[in-house]
């Protein structure tokens, strides 16, 4: 990885008293144990160079509503991609008990964020440079995040789609306060308030690749997405029009769920993966 991008991450994720009283000096190394404990579970000769890309803030329904849909398309097309998640590398934290018994359990994932996500981008360039289908439940981030990512993709003839829920502020504030209320997670003003000012330049970078994909835009307003392309010159306008659609009741979750489920199991059936 560049030390660019570990700067980066540190940068906007980072804990300086954390790094200081629990450095991780053998990251490359733990990157390869969770790689190969990833992949252990999955059928040989599992490859196929395609990459689903889960992008929306806190309390957008990523984890909720898109990776289950996501997931049954997978399971319709006999793929087992490997499901890339920040909270899924928390757990390889050499300090994980240290961290969780000084600072507490409602502060671990904030204060093991720029570990979980360095670790998962390690784990990333091993997926793609061995052509494992992928699902990269990673919003967006910086350009400096998003051109390392898709130089990787480029390289290595993926294609990518992106399934991007679209978000009001506010929405997204009052879901995190809730789940503070009820789980005491803490989540920084800084975090909470990155993703709002990096989709603007975020976006604007992804109309420059040149990869094959798609670009899902879905409201929990109305149910089916706006169904575009990176290079859609009305890309940022539409994005912003589905986070702002807040002027008549949200559909229940599991409306959005299912119908996530439906609506993508026809599209990938009459537009395949690759």
């Amino acid at each position: 990885m560049e030390q660019a991008l570990l700067d980066f991450i540190e940068q906007q994720y980072g804990n300086e008293e954390i790094a200081q009283k629990f450095s991780v000096p053998c990251i490359s190394a733990l990157a390869e144990v969770a790689f190969q404990e990833m992949v252990a579970q999955l059928p040989k000769g599992c490859v196929c160079p395609f990459c689903m890309r889960l992008v929306g803030q806190s309390g957008s329904g990523k984890t909720t509503q898109l990776l289950p849909a996501v997931e049954y398309v997978f399971q319709q097309t006999n793929l087992s991609p490997v499901f890339l998640a920040v909270r899924n590398f928390v757990p390889h934290h050499p300090h994980l008990e240290a961290i969780r018994q000084q600072y507490g359990e409602n502060l671990l994932r904030e204060n093991t964020n720029a570990f979980a996500l360095s670790l998962l981008v390690l784990v990333f360039e091993k997926c793609v440079q061995r052509r494992y289908p992928i699902v990269f439940e990673v919003t967006l981030q910086s350009p400096l995040f998003e051109a390392h990512i898709h130089a990787l993709l480029k390289e290595n003839d993926y294609a990518c789609d992106y399934q991007c829920l679209a978000i009001a502020k506010k929405d997204s504030d009052a879901w995190i306060q809730t789940r503070y209320l009820a789980t005491q997670r803490h989540v920084s003003p800084k975090s909470a308030q990155f993703f709002f000012e990096t989709l603007t330049p975020s976006l604007k970078f992804l109309q420059t690749i040149r990869l094959p994909n798609r670009f899902f835009i879905w409201s929990r307003y109305r149910l089916d997405p706006d169904v575009s392309s990176c290079q859609d010159p009305f890309l940022l306008e539409k994005v912003e029009q589905a986070r702002l659609e807040n002027n008549q009741p949200a559909f229940e979750e599991d409306v959005l769920r299912e119908t996530k489920k439906q609506f993508l199991s026809r599209f990938y059936a009459q537009h395949p993966i690759i």
